[in-house]
């Protein structure tokens, strides 16, 4: 994987991925200019067709939770990279998900103030709005979707980092070149070994400070 070339379906794959996220910002920034009323609002207290859009990609994100969930209870060997597969689409699909009820203020840079946090204006979010709701539901999937994908992903990342450790060995034993202070040993390995006659008090003393 690390030493594969690019191949020329991957760049077509993130070239169709870059054009469809263009086609999201665009959307955005007319939503942003043209306001709440280009999805079909004629009331204030509903969501049109941001409600249903959130929800079906909510349920995208049920889906791969529960192909991932299926493949672990049934002890499947192969489930593997399904499993990353499934676990990444949740992930995406719960970020997605997330847009519609941030843009659905109108003003997404003020989507803090349905965050409970402390104030000096003892100001706090209205509980029983459905925006408030969706914080907390697509905050905490999100959460516990991310732990599921990072705890799968353990074992990969240890075999990333095998090639790392062996080239860092390789580094260790290979030669200094600059300078003799590099050849110095740690004092602890110091391993002396000078005749018998030839030892003096001074020597033996500091040799034997330092365990030699």
């Amino acid at each position: 994987m690390l030493t594969r070339p690019t191949s020329l379906a991957w760049v077509v794959g993130f070239g169709a991925g870059f054009l469809v996220t263009m086609m999201l910002l665009f959307a955005l920034g007319y939503l942003f200019i043209k306001g709440t009323g280009i999805w079909g609002i004629i009331s204030p207290s509903a969501g049109a067709s941001r409600s249903s859009t959130s929800c079906g990609w909510i349920g995208i994100g049920h889906a791969g939770t529960l192909i991932s969930a299926i493949l672990l209870l049934l002890r499947q060997s192969w489930r593997n990279s399904i499993n990353r597969f499934a676990e990444a689409m949740t992930l995406f699909a719960v970020a997605s998900a997330g847009i519609f009820p941030l843009v659905h203020t109108g003003r997404p840079w003020l989507a803090y103030w349905m965050v409970p946090y402390p104030n000096t204006m003892s100001y706090w979010p209205q509980f029983r709005s459905p925006l408030v709701w969706d914080v907390f539901a697509v905050s905490t999937y999100f959460t516990i979707s991310l732990l599921f994908w990072f705890i799968g992903l353990i074992p990969d990342l240890a075999t990333l980092r095998e090639p790392r450790r062996k080239q860092i060995r390789a580094d260790e034993l290979r030669p200094a070149r600059h300078g003799m202070a590099r050849l110095r040993p740690p004092l602890g390995s110091i391993r002396v070994g000078l005749p018998a006659a030839g030892r003096s008090r001074h020597s033996a003393g500091a040799l034997g400070t330092h365990g030699c």
